[in-house]
């Protein structure tokens, strides 16, 4: 699959849902005592630190508007953003969101430093070219850009399947795919689901020369039992959120970040 088919798929894919699923698609938002509304914005709660202040905000990947929704319930500054505005123009109209814009996150139209923050749930893993779009988001933030509940690369997590992929491909490297199943994974239009790892994001924020990044781990949309195994670390979490600071936020800020159990980390600075 070509890229630029990659991206028209996917953007085909979300004019589709605004044609077939409008109304049940902008619901989400409206209904806000729903199941379905309290289990979209749950990871968001993840941003609560981030909020006690005004800021400008862009949201990545939020193809029906309802993380810019929940931001603007927060009284901050919002664009939301997505490669089709499809369903953002929807919900522009009904007054869900304040500001909306097409974007590719490849290559976003935004100047340098446009917003404090970039924020990007669960849409990280859809990119193509995934470091591409984080360099985009870093390039039009001033602050930080944060990505939330993005799918774990497993083998970051488990010392057991590096030990089984290492004696296994003295084989034959492909041999560990009857283990790992989900090595490589393809969703409905076709893109590869990206995994990410706490060590690629700590070489891509050190390599530019960054000061700050923060982990947490969090499960989405998994059963209890999976959420009691995981927090005992019997078993890894489903899914990763990172910060990455452009800049040092203020002792008192980091502070705040420990206190709801984000993992920090400060990188060397030439």
């Amino acid at each position: 699959m070509s890229l630029n088919s990659n991206y028209t798929n996917q953007e085909n894919h979300i004019i589709d849902l605004s044609v077939k699923e409008r109304d049940h698609r902008l619901a989400h938002i409206k209904d806000k005592s729903s199941d379905a509304y309290k289990d979209t914005v749950e990871p968001l709660k993840i941003l609560n630190i981030f909020l006690k202040e005004e800021n400008n905000w862009l949201t990545v990947g939020d193809y029906n508007g309802i993380e810019a929704n929940y931001l603007l319930q927060r009284n901050q500054r919002v664009t939301a953003s997505d490669i089709s505005d499809a369903l953002l123009k929807e919900a522009y109209k009904d007054n869900l969101i304040t500001s909306y814009s097409k974007q590719n996150a490849e290559y976003m139209s935004f100047d340098d430093d446009t917003f404090d923050y970039v924020m990007c749930k669960e849409a990280y893993h859809h990119f193509p070219r995934p470091y591409m779009a984080m360099y985009e988001m870093l390039r039009v933030c001033k602050k930080a850009i944060i990505v939330i509940g993005e799918p774990i690369d497993i083998l970051s997590k488990m010392s057991s399947l590096v030990l089984a992929k290492n004696i296994l491909d003295k084989i034959n490297p492909m041999l560990i795919n009857t283990l790992w199943k989900n090595r490589f994974s393809f969703e409905e239009v076709g893109n590869y689901v990206y995994k990410v790892s706490e060590r690629e994001v700590e070489k891509l924020a050190v390599g530019i020369g960054l000061p700050l990044i923060g982990f947490k781990c969090i499960n989405m949309n998994t059963s209890k039992i999976y959420n009691i195994l995981s927090n005992f670390r019997i078993i890894p979490f489903s899914s990763l959120s990172f910060v990455i600071f452009k800049k040092l936020p203020p002792p008192e800020f980091i502070n705040e970040m420990k206190r709801n159990n984000f993992k920090l980390i400060e990188l060397p600075q030439k």
